[in-house]
């Protein structure tokens, strides 16, 4: 893995979900990172996340890069499922689907989370141009789904990276 130049911070204690997440990033280009944060949630939601693109502090003047941030609710019990935007199957449109309502749905914390800093990853890649799809909700849970996927293959049943499989 390349030397990883953002700051990294964890939480809620899923160095295996962090570490699954710098693996996945480790084949683009990071240097426009700030940091990547998961962190608890303490509101009446599951999952909360942001992706901030680069700017300006206007109280400090200070620039910055971006930052991705993933929030999950450690607090709540399962069922863990969310209500948000996904590509939708569709023989009408062009590409195959359309954006429309869908509830995603996480065995564990950890998919939640995985999945949660998979979709703000996408907004950083795509708003700064490493992958070349619309920077849109339903592209970003379409990446979350493969990143998870793969996290999936990964991962045994108790929650253990399988390093060799």
């Amino acid at each position: 893995m390349a030397s990883v130049t953002y700051r990294l911070i964890d939480k809620v204690g899923m160095p295996h979900v962090v570490e699954f997440i710098m693996q996945q990033l480790s084949a683009f280009d990071t240097s426009e990172l700030d940091w990547l944060k998961l962190l608890p949630l303490r509101k009446s939601t599951l999952l909360h996340g942001e992706c901030t693109f680069p700017g300006e502090t206007p109280e400090r003047g200070a620039s910055y890069g971006y930052r991705i941030r993933a929030s999950v609710n450690v607090l709540m019990r399962p069922p863990f499922t969310y209500q948000h935007w996904a590509r939708i199957p569709s023989t009408k449109s062009p590409q195959g689907w359309v954006s429309g309502e869908h509830t995603f749905r996480f065995r564990d914390l950890e998919e939640c989370a995985v999945h949660t800093l998979s979709h703000e990853c996408f907004h950083f890649l795509s708003n700064s141009r490493q992958i070349d799809l619309k920077d849109s909700e339903a592209n970003a849970n379409w990446w979350g789904d493969q990143w998870l996927d793969t996290y999936r293959k990964l991962v045994d049943k108790g929650g253990q990276i399988r390093l060799f499989c």
